[in-house]
């Protein structure tokens, strides 16, 4: 399987973040037809130093690939630590921040799945990369395309993400309360598509919970799947603009508080008619 030449062919027809993933992975199994489809997890996916991640990044451009044990060796003075999360990170030589990744899992033997989040500054910035996997090289990866790129903190970070099968991954996505109440309608300002792996030193009360989306990876598309509430009503001290929310969450959701979309529009209505119209 030629991965070089289905890249360059995807980059001529418009290679997008979400759509582009799902024209590319369809490209790389249909060109793999000698076996079915398969995936792995986490473990399939190699060690790799997190800043060697931004100069693949930065070479998509050109289409280039990266032999990322050679890019290690040269970046072996620039310590990498491994959080309680199971995150790989180094911090940036600059002293902007860091970059630390995650891995999900291989698809097709192809194509490997990391979740990545960026400090830039003051905000770490989380996103889907997908890298290929070269033929006939051990390490070389060539960068892809990304999902869910932009997501920042509670607004809209990637909390976690996993392969479910060889055509689907499942993104859990922080929100705020307003998104929480407002991500399925069409605005701008609550879209989830572009908007990320929560640091620890974010204030925890402006999260309150994750949005479960489903990608089918082959057909490009893209469904809501659950809604998990993470707020009760012992937070309304911290923030009280939220009162209502938090008591009806705590009155009315038990433990662990995940509802499918079913439950999730029953409980829309419930704060209307509970809290009043969304904001």
């Amino acid at each position: 399987m030629d991965i070089k030449k289905s890249v360059a062919k995807l980059k001529s027809i418009g290679m997008g973040a979400g759509i582009g993933a799902g024209v590319l992975v369809t490209a790389l199994l249909s060109a793999n037809s000698m076996a079915s489809p398969s995936f792995s997890g986490p473990d399939s996916v190699p060690k790799y130093h997190p800043l060697c991640l931004a100069t693949l990044k930065g070479w998509q451009d050109d289409g280039g690939a990266l032999d990322m044990k050679r890019c290690a060796y040269n970046k072996r003075n620039i310590r990498v630590s491994k959080t309680s999360a199971g995150a790989y990170l180094a911090n940036k030589t600059d002293g902007s921040g860091y970059i630390a990744y995650k891995p999900i899992g291989t698809l097709d033997n192809s194509m490997e799945l990391l979740l990545v989040y960026d400090k830039q500054q003051s905000n770490p910035i989380s996103a889907i990369y997908f890298l290929g996997r070269i033929p006939g090289t051990k390490l070389t990866r060539d960068f892809l395309t990304t999902i869910e790129e932009g997501g920042d903190r509670c607004f809209g970070g990637v909390s976690d993400a996993r392969l479910i099968s060889a055509s689907e991954l499942e993104i859990d996505v922080n929100a705020t309360v307003h998104q929480m109440l407002t991500f399925l309608e069409d605005r701008e300002s609550t879209n989830t598509a572009s908007i990320s792996f929560q640091p620890a030193n974010y204030q925890a009360y402006a999260c309150a919970g994750t949005i479960t989306k489903t990608y089918n990876l082959t057909s490009n598309q893209m469904r809501y799947s659950k809604v998990s509430f993470t707020r009760d009503e012992s937070r309304k001290v911290i923030d009280r603009g939220t009162r209502c929310y938090d008591k009806l969450v705590a009155e009315t959701l038990a433990p662990p508080r995940v509802l499918d979309m079913q439950q999730y529009q029953e409980f829309l209505q419930a704060y209307k008619r509970s809290c009043g119209s969304i904001r």
